[in-house]
């Protein structure tokens, strides 16, 4: 089944034999001499080296077939894409803030391996099968010392790139990041939503070429809506600033001043997901009560396992052990791969501006798209202490119960290594855990099927001691 078509290639959907699940192959459409090959091999070594991020898109596999076309095995995203959630959907600036912390926390990750994306927009945010936003599509992606890749998408791009025909650094990355999750609110890029009377009902070329000279030449304008607070727009003015020295100096911290604007406006904050970083930073869990997520009806950010890792899958042995599964890596297309999928129903079709491929999984499929047979996630897990602060209480819902479901549960992070290897059941919905000395409390929570089932992702939150 085709999922997608660009200028260069094809994206299909297979069903891999060993191990048995859905993936997305990326086939060149012409032969490949060697510079395309080498762009090729610079895709899947870029992917290779952060795509145990959370938020990164996985490749399996890469490699060219006996005719010569090239091809790249990525993992499957059901949901589809931003770009085609935008045209029936939105979010608010409370589920857009969560998503941009996700999001920041595997740019900063990409970024700090010398990895620039350069092409950051809705259509390369792909929805996976835990409603997680993903990353992907680094394809013209290059390093920060040079590299690979001089493209982008004049709607996202910021001024500099613009002006110089190509290339970015950190700082573009991160403008591309901020117009991109403005839009996830108004459904527009920022430009484009500011200037439409200019605009107007230009198309093709003649509307690229118009929205160009816009942002090189046009202020950011105050956006002045209801439903995105000051302090949530000074921070996305701040990420895109006209010069790239007013931008945030790293993802990271761009990622930090949402958290304090999310907790400022909504009373919670989502957690970075970053090796070595602190999931909250010292002076929002100062003035937090409650640190958790918040998971958008329409598009459901998967909360966290461990920092920095793609989210473990714990399964039950003799109700007591938790065992890792290794991901599976795929070279070759045949004969592991021989059988397209027959799901209809986790289509998804469409192409990105200009024709070019804008996305692993592109097109229209709804983010409540999941593989069949998946067990889901448990929704609302919240922590808060006891005014005490002697007993931290977590409670959850089953989106499915069935008979037989229990939870597997975990303490994370923190200084305490044993606390962090324990894993209990239970078949309630509510635990209370007596705390340690540290300043919050997180756990991970996983529902459990009857025949040992479990969902791919835990959720995970905090509870903030008072």
């Amino acid at each position: 089944m085709r999922l997608g078509s660009g200028s260069e290639a094809d994206v299909y959907l297979y069903r891999q034999h060993v191990p048995n699940r859905k993936v997305a192959i990326k086939i060149s459409k012409q032969r490949l001499d060697s510079q395309a090959a080498n762009r090729l091999r610079s895709e899947a070594d870029f992917m290779g080296r952060i795509c145990t991020h959370p938020h990164i898109l996985s490749i399996y596999g890469s490699g060219i077939t006996a005719t010569g076309h090239g091809y790249t095995v990525f993992e499957y995203a059901p949901g589809g894409n931003f770009k085609a959630f935008l045209e029936h959907d939105r979010l608010t600036a409370d589920q857009m803030l969560t998503i941009g912390i996700d999001l920041a926390s595997a740019l900063f990750t990409a970024h700090r391996k010398g990895i620039i994306h350069r092409d950051i927009k809705p259509s390369n945010i792909l929805i996976n099968a835990q409603h997680m936003p993903m990353l992907a599509d680094f394809g013209i992606a290059g390093t920060i010392y040079g590299g690979p890749g001089v493209g982008f998408t004049v709607a996202w791009a910021p001024p500099e790139v613009l002006a110089n025909g190509g290339g970015g650094n950190e700082a573009s990355d991160i403008y591309s990041l901020g117009a991109t999750l403005l839009a996830m609110v108004t459904g527009q890029s920022p430009y484009e939503y500011a200037y439409a009377d200019e605009l107007g009902n230009s198309r093709g070329k003649e509307r690229s070429e118009r929205l160009q000279f816009i942002i090189m030449a046009k202020p950011l304008p105050a956006f002045h809506r209801p439903d995105i607070p000051a302090p949530v727009e000074r921070v996305l003015h701040k990420a895109m600033s006209p010069a790239p020295e007013d931008r945030y100096f790293s993802a990271l911290e761009f990622a930090r001043d949402m958290q304090r604007a999310q907790l400022e406006m909504y009373g919670h904050t989502a957690c970075t997901t970053i090796e070595g970083e602190a999931d909250i930073p010292a002076d929002v869990a100062t003035n937090a009560r409650l640190a958790t997520t918040t998971t958008p009806a329409t598009v459901e950010s998967s909360r966290r396992s461990l920092p920095w890792t793609k989210p473990p899958v714990i399964a039950l042995a003799a109700l007591a052990a938790i065992v890792a599964i290794a991901s599976g890596f795929l070279f070759l297309i045949a004969p592991h791969m021989d059988t397209t999928s027959d799901d209809r129903a986790a289509q998804v079709s469409g192409s990105g501006p200009g024709g070019k491929t804008s996305g692993r999984n592109n097109g229209n499929v709804p983010d409540s798209g999941v593989v069949a047979g998946s067990v889901p996630q448990v929704r609302g897990l919240s922590g808060a202490y006891n005014a005490a602060g002697t007993k931290a209480t977590f409670s959850w819902t089953n989106p499915d119960p069935q008979d037989g479901d229990v939870y597997a549960w975990t303490i994370v992070g923190g200084t305490d290594e044993s606390a962090s290897s324990q894993t209990a059941l239970t078949s309630s919905t509510s635990i209370d855990i007596a705390p340690s000395g540290e300043a919050h409390t997180c756990i991970q929570v996983s529902l459990i099927r009857a025949d040992r089932r479990m969902s791919d992702t835990p959720a995970m939150a905090c509870a903030i001691r008072p």
